[in-house]
């Protein structure tokens, strides 16, 4: 029975797919010396020490496999390794003595080309070096370049990749090609060496713009993660934010805000809200997540009762390029206490602006407010989340025969008809960029109706 594998494999191929890999590997020879020090063998003289792995299908102290005493308790030999360059390889050591060498896991190497000579290892301890592998990482930087968030070639502009990879520090620099035509332009690029067997490593990172930290959509605003799998891999390219320029604020916009808090309400730290002594205040990502703390709050960021007794607001500008979804929050005297940590209201701005009014919030989401057009939004265990776009409907047909077509739209989401499903080609109905009603003629043709999301 051959050794166990923590990593869960024997052999992996790295690169290109299998079926061509299987055809170079009849043409692959790469002749690997392994070499080990066999002093901790003591108790019994070894005679006879041996190399069984992926590469050679496991046997159990074959000749074939047999190392040669060098000179005092050193062995060693070359053997002839047919799998392709870049293949992860497992293996162990034998003895006359003991068996298979006393080791967890198995060790491991990457088939290099032509010769290889594996590092001076000794009996039962697994020394070898993770192999450093060269991965790229591409960054698209188109829509912070076009809403000026981001300004190539000016002082203090930086585009950097941080992770664990390098200690979460700075991060390191990532490089653009300015002489490429139109957005290529922006497309950011960087080569780091990443410590660690492909197939068994990975990696956590993020990217930064001019200091700060990206707040990934498909991550929910945690670290982007990858499997390294090859010793030469180049990641997919990405968005900063997973943001393109249909996901960001294309002009500086006034955004208003509101929320029902009435006498009384109590606080998630303990305690009650007093009408006329306690003030109400909004943090969040767009503003830059202001430090919590008692009468912390900025003067900008305070909530003022409306004509609505209970109803508190506040405009407040969302500069270009921020993201269209807001993360945020209420607090009351400047203390994180509407709901536990990290739990936020997650809402879009569904115009192309100079002014939005979000939907009525309530304090800690326990009402939804009447009136709601959708379900407003899926309460989960840490955030309160409106969907992006969607709910579309037909209502009935009014008194001058138009059907009204309600969604929840947003900047880039389109409504699309055809008259057929089994052929033909959606065309996008005028003026519904950003809209969330449209009225059609239930005179003519049939029609399907669906949603899209522009790039």
């Amino acid at each position: 029975m051959k050794p166990i594998n923590s990593h869960g494999f024997s052999r992996r191929w790295l690169g290109v797919g299998m079926t061509l890999m299987a055809a170079i590997a009849v043409h692959a020879q790469t002749a690997v010396t392994f070499q080990i020090d066999m002093a901790s063998e003591t108790a019994t003289p070894v005679t006879n020490v041996y190399i069984s792995g992926s590469f050679n299908g496991w046997p159990y102290q074959s000749p074939a496999t047999a190392l040669i005493n060098v000179g005092g308790t050193i062995w060693s030999n070359t053997f002839i390794v047919t799998d392709p360059p870049g293949t992860v390889e497992s293996c162990k050591f034998q003895d006359n003595t003991t068996g298979w060498e006393p080791l967890a896991n198995n060790r491991q190497f990457v088939v290099a080309t032509g010769t290889q000579v594996l590092p001076l290892t000794e009996w039962g301890t697994n020394d070898w070096p993770a192999p450093t592998n060269s991965v790229t990482f591409q960054l698209n930087m188109n829509a912070q370049v076009l809403t000026k968030a981001f300004k190539p070639g000016q002082a203090g502009q930086s585009i950097t990749v941080s992770g664990d990879f390098e200690g979460w520090n700075n991060g390191l620099p990532l490089t653009n090609n300015p002489t490429l035509p139109g957005a290529l332009s922006n497309i950011y690029v960087g080569v780091f060496p990443v410590v660690g067997y492909p197939g068994g490593t990975t990696i956590n990172y993020k990217f930064r713009l001019n200091g700060g930290w990206e707040s990934p959509a498909s991550t929910s605003g945690n670290n982007r993660t990858a499997a390294i799998t090859n010793v030469t891999q180049v990641l997919p390219l990405v968005y900063y934010n997973d943001a393109s320029t249909s996901d960001l604020v294309l002009s500086d916009t006034a955004v208003s805000f509101s929320v029902y808090m009435p006498d009384g309400t109590a606080l998630a730290n303990g305690g009650t809200f007093t009408k006329g002594v306690d003030n109400i205040a909004i943090n969040g990502d767009f503003l830059g997540w202001w430090g919590w703390g008692v009468n912390a709050a900025p003067v900008n960021t305070l909530m003022t009762e409306s004509d609505i007794p209970d109803v508190y607001t506040n405009t407040l500008i969302v500069t270009a390029g921020n993201n269209l979804n807001l993360t945020y929050k209420y607090g009351v005297d400047g203390l994180d206490n509407e709901n536990g940590f990290g739990t936020n209201h997650i809402r879009y701005i569904r115009s192309y602006g100079p002014t939005f009014t979000m939907p009525q919030d309530t304090w800690s989401w326990l009402i939804v407010p009447p009136g709601t057009p959708y379900p407003n939004p899926g309460i989960t265990s840490t955030n309160i989340v409106e969907p992006s776009f969607g709910y579309l409907t037909i209502g009935t047909a009014n008194s001058d025969g138009f059907l009204p077509i309600n969604w929840l739209g947003r900047p880039a989401v389109v409504l699309q008809s055809q008259p057929s499903l089994t052929g033909g080609a959606w065309t996008d109905v005028p003026g519904t960029d950003a809209a969330q009603l449209k009225y059609w003629s239930k005179n003519g043709t049939n029609q399907f109706f669906r949603l899209k999301k522009n790039p």
